[in-house]
């Protein structure tokens, strides 16, 4: 017995390992996702109108053990329903995307197919699809994407002796995991998106007739119906059985349960499906399961109101609709649903006081064909109960097409009783009482016109000493009286009408706001007077006029920002357009007496501002109001952790999508710019993050660069030091001293770092300076262009004049980050005193030693270009430049050493230490300086000297005597470094009549830089 089992045993398992190799060299070598991936691709495309793609397909069966697996990855299905086929090549647009997703897992299990020839898909799993479900304006749906099989190709030869491959095919479940779907329904311009989509269906698929269980849910909902929204932000889910009959294409559902926004209600009905004519019967019934209303107040979060499972709750609550009709082209099913809460009263534990009454009554109808009128109705909205006493009756008309409000408000409540009533949570302070009466007669269409004149508002409402404070959340309101009133089609005998339209007004007397430290808010007594004209034409917009006074306004926001507006007035009038009288024109003066702002060590202050404003509708996709204006101010201070900025008394013109500025001055301490020019775009720029563009003209007298960064030393250590109070303002005597401060003698910081031109902008200077003022240099009539776009700043031969020499420049800076610049430029300065020239570029000082000895002018040229670090330090190995210096009758400094020379050499002269001329040309590439042969002459002699200097200050020169008493020639090689020379005779490397002129090399190098400025311009916009 036991060597049978033994040898049994031995047997299962030599055929267990049999089949697991074969399946997997089958699935290894044979059906590999390699040769698999195009053969079912193929297929695919053969039997499906669409153009579809997979990135692998790939057959398991160790990992879903122990069922057979295929797994595809990246697959798309572009649909083909309304390509032209007449047409040689395909052409999508966005509409034929019919669905792609990242992995869909089919899972079989095999012995079902081995015994009874039936394929039974154990599951069906699709993660993160993405769904374009798309109808035409026909009607014609993008997912009909299944082939029509010909008649022919399904005959059967009576004689064959084939077998079908199988019976059936169950799928028993679909999982969708992650979805991303759009249904977009031109014939009825409906259009829906589906955010966090899953869907799970369990069942048997392979009957006519099937019970399946259906799971649905999303994370959020967006529907537009006629460019109009209707649903946003709407979470939902489904769980339902459903009886499936094909032959009928009837759907009926089975104890439905809908989850909308965390309220649950229960759906019942049947769909039934016309394939012939693309329509959809839809006849669904639905009601909120809310057994009562202690149910109903159990949804206020705990926060607001206290849960009692004591307290004595009455009411009936109801909540039932219908969707009824017709989904297909040009047909929508008609929503219809009431609410009702009847008899409710409520009485919580403890509390001295109760809700007496509660009646709820509201209905409506949405019908999208616009068939039937769609309306919202209150019927009743009734609360009663100790010194609460709620009115509230309407009804919205002509919901989808042009919404009119009825509506009749009448409220007494005092808040003191509420927290009485109810159990509220602990720290919830209420106070205050309201009186309100309003009649309301509005059409929606004057609200979006902005034709707020012909509004037909009476009554009034009034709060008297209003507190609302939460213990726990910290925050407060308080006021102590807030009014509203509106009066229309009331006598007024100073008109020819004699009625006016809507009058208003609206009011309060001082309203303070505090939540925790974080915002603190004062506004002292503020009013707005409205005033509606008489209509002459009823089709144009009726005029208006309103009269605004704005109290002293205090707002903190923690410890950073702080706004403070001193006492303003507004008049404001709306008046039918000159160009469209159904369109509004606004205009509107506004004068205020001061506006002070602080945020992060940043000051502003404003005095005696004043505004001329007009401003039409606009287009919606570009800016919503047109805006034309004058913009004026006496004096405006403005202090940085930088600087200090004073501009004063300065108009600004606005006209749509930009400003004009004309003669704006800035004042700096000794510094002074007069702006003049336009600036475009300037809303777009900061609130959507457009370009910003400017054409300016730069006026000055004088920028002190010094004072400037002097005073962007002084303000930084002022506001490190300074403890200035939450209550206290920057002082003019303060402002005035960081001013001062600055001196004018004061030299920059040689340390530096790369400034990073903002992105998004494109500004063009034309300036016009008198002097500017940095270190010790000394820049006059400073003329050119500067421009700043795609961060980098060109300055385009600009010219100046500089220690009394005439300066040409042309230079490009580019920097997209702190990390790294780049600038090249090509620099002409003519008739320069040699002193000054190597205070302006000292490194010349090393590259031509011999340069401070002399005295005189020289010209010099230059051309450029380097990469910088972090620390504006140039990159030696990227640095290449190329120059020369010409001199003529240049005086020897030294007097001692030019006696000593000339008795020495025999100078003719030994009085005139004259230098007829110098020439000097070189060039730096590779961390080295080669310095051209250049000449000097100089009495009887004629000396040439050529070499290279190397980046650590190492050298290897050669000097050559070309003229002089000596009979012969002679030449000398000077090598190593300042600290170790070495010195040999050689012979003379340097010929009388080659003395070789580089200056076509700076010429070259002139037209390099130039070509490689405009490079990288090009590059930068691209």
């Amino acid at each position: 017995m036991w060597r049978f089992l033994k040898y049994f045993l031995i047997t299962v398992l030599v055929v267990v390992v049999l089949v697991c190799t074969t399946v997997g060299i089958v699935l290894n070598f044979i059906f590999t996702p390699e040769k698999l991936t195009p053969v079912v691709e193929k297929t695919a495309n053969e039997l499906l109108n669409a153009e579809v793609h997979f990135d692998s397909i790939e057959l398991t069966f160790f990992s879903t053990f122990p069922n057979f697996g295929l797994e595809i990855r990246n697959g798309s299905v572009v649909t083909k329903v309304f390509q032209d086929t007449t047409l040689g090549e395909n052409v999508y647009s966005k509409t034929d995307s019919l669905m792609s997703f990242e992995l869909c897992r089919l899972t079989i299990n095999p012995m079902d197919y081995l015994a009874k020839k039936d394929i039974v898909v154990k599951e069906l799993r699709i993660e993160k699809p993405r769904i374009y479900a798309y109808i035409n304006q026909e009607g014609m749906p993008a997912w009909d994407v299944m082939r029509t099989v010909e008649a022919d190709t399904l005959t059967v030869e009576a004689d064959t002796t084939s077998e079908s491959l199988f019976e059936g095919i169950d799928i028993k479940n679909i999982r969708v995991e992650d979805g991303y779907l759009v249904f977009d329904d031109r014939a009825n311009q409906l259009y829906a998106r589906v955010e966090g989509f899953g869907l799970k269906i369990d069942g048997d698929f392979s009957g006519r007739k099937a019970n399946l269980q259906l799971g649905m849910k999303a994370k959020n909902l967006l529907l537009w119906q006629e460019g109009n929204l209707l649903v946003k932000r709407l979470a939902f889910g489904v769980q339902t059985g459903m009886h499936l009959d094909r032959d009928s294409s009837l759907y009926v559902l089975d104890r439905a349960v809908m989850n909308v926004n965390g309220i649950k209600f229960g759906v019942g009905g049947q769909l039934r499906g016309d394939t012939l004519n693309r329509q959809l019967a839809v006849d669904l019934t639905f009601g909120m399961k809310i057994p009562s209303l202690k149910t109903l107040l159990d949804l206020v979060p705990e926060t607001i109101l206290k849960r009692d499972d004591k307290a004595e709750i009455a009411g009936e609550v109801s909540c039932k609709g219908t969707l009824k009709g017709i989904y297909g082209k040009d047909r929508v099913p008609v929503l219809e649903a009431r609410f009702r809460v009847r008899d409710g009263a409520a009485k919580y534990t403890g509390m001295p006081y109760a809700l007496e009454k509660l009646d709820v009554d509201i209905e409506g109808l949405v019908d999208l064909q616009k068939e039937k009128a769609s309306f919202v109705q209150v019927n009743r909205l009734c609360v009663k109960g100790t010194d609460v006493d709620v009115d509230i009756e309407g009804r919205v008309d002509e919901l989808i097409t042009n919404p009119r409000v009825d509506a009749k408000i009448k409220a007494d409540v005092n808040f003191s009783i509420l927290p009485k009533i109810f159990p509220l949570e602990e720290g919830v302070t209420m106070k205050g009482s309201l009186s309100a009466a309003l009649r309301t007669h509005i059409l929606l269409a004057d609200v979006k016109n902005k034709n707020y004149g012909k509004l037909d508002i009476r009554g009034g409402c009034r709060l008297y000493d209003v507190l609302l404070a939460s213990e726990k959340d910290s925050l407060s309101l308080r006021s102590k009286s807030v009014g509203l009133g509106f009066g229309t089609n009331m006598e007024d005998s100073t008109i020819m009408q004699g009625k006016n339209l809507l009058n208003g007004i609206f009011g309060f007397d001082s309203v303070d706001i505090k939540w925790k430290e974080a915002l603190v808010f004062h506004m002292d007594t503020s009013y707005v007077k409205v005033k509606t004209s008489p209509l002459r034409d009823t089709t144009a917009v009726a005029s208006m006029s309103a009269d605004v006074k704005i109290g002293w306004i205090d707002l903190t926001v923690g410890d950073s920002v702080r706004f403070r507006m001193g006492n303003s007035k507004v008049s404001a009038a709306l008046a039918p357009s000159p160009g469209n009288k159904k369109l509004p024109l606004v205009t509107a003066r506004v004068d205020m007496d001061s506006l002070r702002i602080r945020a992060k060590g940043n000051r502003l202050r404003l005095a005696f501002a004043g505004f001329n404003l007009s401003a039409v509708p606009g287009k919606k996709d570009v800016r919503p109001w047109e805006v034309n204006g004058i913009l004026g101010f006496r004096d405006l201070r403005m202090y940085t952790p930088m600087f200090p900025l004073r501009m004063p008394g300065t108009k600004i013109t606005l006209t749509p999508g930009h400003i004009k500025l004309n003669g704006a001055k800035l004042r700096m301490g000794k510094s002074d710019v007069l702006l003049t020019g336009e600036v475009y775009n300037l809303a777009g720029a900061f609130l959507r993050q457009e370009e910003l563009s400017a054409n300016l003209r730069v006026k000055s007298n004088m920028i002190d660069c010094n004072q400037l960064m002097k005073a962007m030393e002084v303000g930084e250590a002022n506001r490190m030091n300074m403890k200035w109070g939450m209550d206290e303002e920057l002082s003019e005597e303060e402002l005035s001293d960081v001013n001062l401060a600055a001196d004018s003698t004061y030299v920059a910081d040689s340390t530096m770092s790369v400034f990073v031109v903002p992105p998004g902008i494109d500004f063009r200077f034309e300036t016009d300076i008198n002097r500017v003022l940095y270190g010790k240099l000394i820049l006059d009539s400073i003329h050119g262009e500067v421009a700043m776009k795609n961060q980098c700043i060109e300055l385009a031969d600009l010219r100046m004049r500089s220690m009394a020499a005439d300066v040409k420049t042309t230079m490009l800076y580019r920097a997209s980050s702190p990390d790294r610049a780049y600038a090249g430029f090509d620099l002409q300065l003519d008739d320069i005193h040699v002193g000054s020239l190597i205070d302006f570029m000292p490194a010349l000082d090393s590259i031509v030693p011999m340069l401070r000895s002399f005295d005189g002018l020289v010209d010099f040229h230059m051309a450029a270009e380097t990469e910088m670090d972090s620390a504006m330090m140039i990159d030696l190995p990227t640095l290449r430049a190329a120059a020369y210096i010409d001199g003529k009758n240049l005086v020897l400094m030294d007097g001692e050493t030019f006696s000593e020379i000339s008795k020495m050499l025999m100078f003719k002269n030994k009085e005139r230490n004259l230098i007829d001329s110098v020439s000097v040309d070189f060039t730096i590439k590779n961390s080295m300086i080669e310095i051209f042969p250049f000449m000097v002459e100089m009495d009887r002699y004629k000396v040439a000297v050529g070499g290279q200097h190397h980046i650590d200050m190492t050298f290897n020169y050669h000097v050559s005597l070309l003229k002089s008493p000596i009979p012969f020639r002679a030449g000398v090689d000077i090598s190593g470094s300042l600290e170790k020379m070495k010195f040999r005779i050689t012979k003379a490397k340097y010929k009388d009549l080659f003395i070789p002129s580089r200056k076509a090399k700076v010429d070259s190098a002139q037209i390099n830089v130039r070509k490689r400025i405009r490079e990288v311009l090009q590059t930068a916009r691209k």
